[in-house]
């Protein structure tokens, strides 16, 4: 198997209203594109995949994206920059984690129908209309808060929007998709076919979360720890103040106090997923 060097390779994302002629041409102007590519290789998934990897020639730095702090933006659209190696870790937060995949074959279906079907979980920063052409239509939305998401997909409910049926699924990782090797990439060099179009949103709902906690539990199971909930230890800054207060006490400090929360509610999460195995070995060792 033929591995490639990674250096001079950075993964973008937040890339599916962008067609791959519009995302090389932005880049071209930073160095020389060797290869420009995502490493799914079945079709049926493509429309999961919300990146494209682009490799430069030698001589290009690519730490101008890594360390420089300026948006890159397309069309009003911040990419997601990372090194290549680093999206293969699942310490990196990508912007794809707080999104949703929807497909459906209405093509009547009104976009609003299916926002209104999902603003229960939280709140909506954009939603993206895309036609495949071939009968189907997908949706992606992102919201504000990884949680949403989590809600949405451990939820198992059947999603509606109106009469017709959704299939929800999360854009797949990097490392969701395969391992790092040339073999598994796919070279895009042909434009984009798919017409999308992506409409904002910024309307100050709150977000939801359905959190439960069982306290006569003593060993938590692997479903107990995807929906424990930890507002009885940390107050939430929603219960604090409200949204618009949040919003006030930002702008006068000049900080970032919903994100900065969300970051460490995601942290907890990923601790305890992570510990999980070990409290259940532990608890065969006591109980056998």
């Amino acid at each position: 198997m033929n591995y490639f060097s990674t250096s001079n390779t950075i993964y973008v994302g937040n890339i599916q209203s962008i067609d791959d002629n519009t995302l090389r041409e932005y880049f071209q102007r930073f160095g020389e594109i060797e290869a420009f590519f995502h490493n799914c290789s079945r079709s049926a998934d493509e429309w999961l995949i919300d990146y494209r990897f682009i490799r430069f020639s030698s001589d290009t730095d690519i730490n101008i994206f890594l360390t420089n702090k300026i948006d890159h933006t397309i069309c009003r659209i911040r990419l997601d920059i990372h090194s290549y190696d680093a999206v293969f870790s699942d310490e990196t937060r990508l912007l794809s984690d707080r999104k949703i995949c929807i497909a459906h074959t209405n093509s009547q279906l009104n976009r609003n129908v299916i926002k209104k079907a999902f603003t229960r979980y939280g709140r909506i920063l954009n939603c993206t209309c895309v036609s495949s052409g071939n009968g189907l239509e997908y949706v992606y939305i992102e919201f504000d808060s990884i949680n949403s998401v989590r809600s949405i997909i451990t939820s198992g409910q059947n999603h509606f929007a109106g009469r017709t049926s959704l299939a929800v699924k999360q854009p797949l990782r990097p490392s969701q998709v395969g391992i790092k090797s040339e073999s598994n990439i796919k070279d895009c060099h042909q434009k984009d076919h798919i017409k999308s179009f992506k409409y904002p949103y910024h309307e100050p709902t709150t977000t939801t979360r359905y959190l439960t906690s069982s306290p006569h539990q003593s060993i938590p199971t692997k479903s107990d720890y995807q929906t424990l909930s930890i507002s009885h230890t940390i107050p939430t800054t929603n219960h604090l103040y409200s949204q618009q207060q949040i919003k006030d006490l930002e702008q006068e400090y000049n900080i970032i106090i919903q994100k900065d929360y969300e970051e460490i509610i995601y942290q907890i999460d990923k601790y305890l997923e992570k510990n999980r195995e070990k409290y259940e070995k532990l608890h065969k060792l006591i109980l056998p």
